[in-house]
């Protein structure tokens, strides 16, 4: 008997993408679970490691080594040893954050850490900044703390620790900014409210931040947010990380896998596409 072929799980869907890194492999990925694609991407990520404060920053740690070093992204932790090894100050570097406690947001970040050397005395279980901020306190609070932030604003970073901490650095890597061209995620915000999609990927927090932005721009956010209800249009997260942001922006009915990673959000969002055509 000849089988007859299923159709794949996102066949008839109209998925928007908001990513900035990994944009087109996300797409194809999507493509091939049958989703028509509608890219928007609402960020870039601006390098800072050749940007002067990273180099005094990092002379300083040399000099005088932290306590603690908090690591918030692997990517941020690669980045400036790169940024270190060009200038020949990268063995200094490791060698200052040999001596110090790292702490870890999540497991990109422990596995930067250990690539550099170094060993991670602890991580937050759950991916969470918040966690980190809870075991310094709990812990005893630091005298000195350097904190390689993750391309949000470093006072909203910074400020919770500062109350455990005597001080907090700031080790600035990256940071995140709007695209140049806004149009492509215009036209994203424009087909989330006038109901032409079906799904909406969120790889960072501050996409879903951007987004909502661009629409609050346009005059829109409230009809985003009104449509990004998990039944007009699924807002779908790749982990608790994007999630807390997305729910205080106003996002409800969000998708999120359980593992924080790219292919499991697609597939909790196909999951769920399977699950509705069945319904």
């Amino acid at each position: 008997m000849t089988a007859i072929p299923t159709e794949p799980p996102l066949a008839g869907w109209r998925v928007g993408v908001t990513a900035d890194r990994r944009a087109d492999q996300q797409a194809d990925a999507l493509r091939r679970r049958g989703a028509e694609v509608v890219q928007g991407c609402t960020m870039r990520t601006l390098d800072l490691s050749d940007n002067v404060r990273l180099l005094e920053v990092s002379r300083a740690l040399v000099d005088q080594p932290p306590e603690t070093l908090v690591l918030q992204t692997g990517m941020g932790l690669t980045m400036w040893l790169d940024a270190m090894d060009g200038i020949e100050l990268g063995d200094q570097v490791r060698t200052a954050l040999g001596g110090c406690e790292v702490l870890a947001r999540g497991p990109k970040a422990v596995s930067a850490a250990r690539r550099a050397g170094l060993v991670v005395a602890w991580s937050a279980p759950d991916e969470l900044f918040s966690q980190i901020v809870d075991h310094v306190a709990a812990t005893g609070g630091r005298d000195t703390l350097f904190l390689q932030v993750d391309g949000t604003d470093e006072e909203v970073l910074a400020a919770p620790l500062a109350g455990s901490c005597r001080e907090v650095v700031v080790v600035p890597i990256y940071r995140w900014a709007l695209p140049v061209d806004v149009g492509p995620a215009e036209a994203l915000v424009d087909a989330i409210c006038d109901g032409n999609l079906d799904a909406v990927t969120f790889t960072t927090r501050q996409a879903a931040v951007h987004l909502v932005q661009i629409a609050e721009a346009r005059g829109r956010r409230d009809e985003l947010l009104a449509a990004l209800d998990g039944v007009r249009v699924v807002p779908v997260s790749v982990g608790p990380i994007c999630s807390e942001s997305m729910r205080s922006l106003g996002m409800t009915g969000l998708v999120e896998p359980e593992r924080a990673r790219l292919v499991p959000m697609l597939d909790a969002l196909a999951e769920v596409a399977s699950a509705r055509s069945t319904g």
